[in-house]
């Protein structure tokens, strides 16, 4: 008896995306999940004057726990202070993960105090300038509120799912 089955594979199938300011609030939220539909991740921690935590630690503590339930996610390390970490982060993943197919750049809301919103809007366009010419770009602006961590996670998971869908076609019939 012939019978078939569709099998759909996870909707960012392939995807490798960059999420730079990934180790806490809603970058980490947006990391987690774009590893939960099947993308490999590049976890960059943002270093900057004045933060209290450790990114890079925060960062490698993260993939861990990806990892630990089979996610594919590497930490990475930039600093706000010297551009040229963040103009060489798109080839140091390509060699690792795969030419990225998306970066999603965390910018601290518009009323943060000091000089960050602009030193990671100059740092996204350097990574930006790097990225393959397919690939999306985005910027998104932190929130605190955790219904609206989940609008902005859920606006930037279906963006990128709907790009990679167009991108090619995830099912096969066996």
């Amino acid at each position: 008896m012939p019978h078939s089955t569709t099998f759909s594979s996870p909707p960012l199938a392939a995807a490798v995306v960059l999420v730079v300011d990934a180790t806490a609030g809603v970058g980490r939220r947006i990391a987690t999940r774009l590893c939960a539909a099947g993308a490999a991740v590049a976890v960059v921690a943002a270093g900057h004057p004045g933060r209290a935590d450790d990114a890079a630690t925060n960062a490698a503590f993260l993939c861990k726990e990806l990892a630990d339930i089979g996610l594919v996610a590497l930490p990475y390390q930039v600093d706000t202070g010297r551009p040229e970490t963040f103009r060489a982060l798109p080839d140091q993943i390509a060699a690792d993960l795969g030419a990225a197919t998306a970066c999603v750049v965390v910018i601290p809301p518009g009323g943060a105090a000091g000089p960050l919103p602009a030193a990671m809007r100059v740092a996204s366009k350097a990574i930006a300038a790097g990225l393959p010419p397919s690939a999306v770009h985005l910027e998104v602006e932190a929130v605190e509120d955790m219904e609206d961590q989940e609008r902005l996670v859920q606006e930037v998971m279906g963006r990128l799912a709907a790009r990679n869908s167009s991108r090619s076609s995830s099912r096969r019939e066996c």
